[in-house]
C-alpha cells in the first residue's frame, strides 16, 4: 500500500477518535434525553478517564503486537459503541456507551504513531507526522460546522451512526496493511518492556506535555466564555473561537518543514515559548479586532505544537514509539482531567486575567523543560 495512503488512514482515524469525543458537546443540546449539566459533565468524563487509562497499555501491545490489528479491533469498538450511543434509551446507557467509546478510542493514537514510524524513514517521518495532524483542528473545523445541521435536520442520533459507519470502513482498510513491515516483525519487540520509562527525554516529553494540556485544555475549555465575558456577541465569540483551530489547519502543513527545519525538541521549545507568551497578552485589550487577531496567532501556533508532539515521541521511541506514544500521552490527556478543576478555582478566587497568565507561565515552564532536551 501506497505510504501516503497510510497517513490517510492513520489520520482518519485519529480525527475519528476526536471527533468521537467533542460530538456530545454539540449533540447533547438536540437530545431528547434532555440530560443536566451533571449528566452531560459525567458522560465526558467517563469517555476522558477511560481513553486516559489504556494509553499506557495500548503503546506496549502496539510494540509487541501488528498495531494494523490493534487498530482493527479498536475501531471495531468504536463501531460498536458508537451504535450503542445512537439507539441509547436512557442516560445509563449513554454514560456505558461513553465509557465504552472512549476506552476504544484511546487505543488509536499509540498505535498510529507506532505505524507512521514503521512506515516511514526519520527523513520523511516530520512531513507525514504533519499531515497526519491536520486530523486535530480539522475535527475541531468540521464538528463546529457539520453536527449542528445534521443533527437539526436528521436528529441527535444520526451523528453516532454516522461515526459507526465510518469507524467499521476505516478499521477494515487496516487489513491492507498486513505488507506495511519495517520495525513491525522485529523479535526484539515480541515482549512486554518497561525500560522506556526510565528514559529521562521520556520522563521530560511527558511532565512538559502534561504541563502544556493543563494549559491547552483550560483555553479549550473557557476561551468562548472568556470571549463573551469581554463583550463579544455570539458571533465574534465563535469567530474568535474558530481561529484558535481555523488557521491551524495552515500552520500544520506546514509543521513538518518547520520541524524537518528545527527539530522537533527546538520546534516545541520556540513554539510553546510564543503560545505562552501570547496567551499571557490575551487578555492585554477588550478591543475584538485585538482578540481575533491574537486568538488566529494563537491557532497557527498551537498546530505547529501538535506534530511536534507526535514527532519528538517518534524520535525518542524509535522501535518502542508505541510504548513512548502511550506512555506521553497518558500525562498528556490526564491533564484533561484536571484542568477544569483548576481554572474554576482561580477564576472563583481570582479573575479570567490570572487565569490567563497562569496558563501562560505554566507554558513556558513547559518550552524551559523541552529545552533542556536539546
Amino acid at each position: 500500500m501506497n505510504k501516503w495512503v497510510i497517513v490517510f488512514i492513520t489520520s482518519s482515524s485519529f480525527f475519528l477518535g476526536y471527533f468521537a469525543r467533542v460530538a456530545w458537546s454539540i449533540v447533547s443540546v438536540y437530545s431528547t434525553l434532555k440530560p443536566n449539566e451533571f449528566e452531560n459533565g459525567l458522560i465526558f468524563s467517563l469517555f476522558f478517564i477511560a481513553y486516559v487509562i489504556v494509553q499506557i497499555p495500548s503503546g506496549l501491545l502496539s510494540d509487541i503486537f501488528k498495531p494494523n490489528l490493534i487498530a482493527l479491533l479498536s475501531l471495531i469498538g468504536l463501531f460498536v459503541s458508537s451504535l450503542l450511543s445512537g439507539i441509547a434509551q436512557t442516560i445509563l446507557m449513554l454514560y456505558i456507551s461513553s465509557f465504552m467509546m472512549g476506552f476504544c478510542a484511546g487505543w488509536i493514537y499509540p498505535v498510529t504513531i507506532k505505524i507512521l514510524t514503521a512506515t516511514f524513514s526519520k527523513n520523511e517521518l516530520n512531513k507525514a507526522i504533519s499531515y497526519y495532524s491536520l486530523a486535530w483542528p480539522l475535527s475541531i473545523v468540521i464538528s463546529g460546522l457539520a453536527l449542528p445541521a445534521m443533527t437539526i435536520d436528521l436528529g441527535w442520533r444520526a451523528p453516532y451512526y454516522m461515526i459507526a459507519l465510518i469507524s467499521l470502513v476505516l478499521g477494515l482498510s487496516y487489513l491492507k496493511l498486513g505488507n506495511v513491515k519495517k520495525d513491525l516483525d522485529n523479535k526484539n519487540n515480541n515482549k512486554l518492556s518497561f525500560s522506556v520509562i526510565k528514559d529521562r527525554r521520556v520522563l521530560v516529553v511527558s511532565v512538559a506535555g502534561f504541563l502544556f494540556f493543563l494549559s491547552y485544555w483550560t483555553i479549550a475549555l473557557y476561551a468562548y466564555k472568556y470571549f463573551l465575558y469581554t463583550g463579544l456577541n455570539d458571533y465574534f465569540a465563535g469567530l474568535a473561537y474558530s481561529l484558535l483551530a481555523l488557521t491551524g489547519i495552515p500552520s500544520t502543513i506546514m509543521a513538518g518543514f518547520i520541524i524537518q527545519r528545527f527539530g522537533p525538541i527546538k520546534s516545541l521549545s520556540l513554539f510553546e515559548g510564543v503560545y505562552g507568551i501570547l496567551t499571557i497578552i490575551l487578555p492585554i485589550s477588550l478591543n475584538y479586532i485585538y482578540i481575533l487577531i491574537i486568538a488566529a496567532v494563537m491557532g497557527f501556533v498551537r498546530f505547529v505544537i501538535t506534530p511536534a508532539n507526535s514527532s519528538a515521541v517518534a524520535m525518542i521511541g524509535g522501535n518502542k514509539a508505541g510504548s513512548v506514544s502511550g506512555i506521553s500521552n497518558f500525562f498528556w490527556q490526564t491533564s484533561g482531567i484536571i484542568s477544569p478543576i483548576l481554572a474554576s478555582f482561580i477564576l472563583v478566587d481570582f479573575s479570567y486575567l490570572a487565569l490567563w497568565i497562569f496558563c501562560g507561565l505554566v507554558i513556558l515552564v513547559s518550552a524551559i523543560m523541552y529545552y533542556v532536551l536539546l
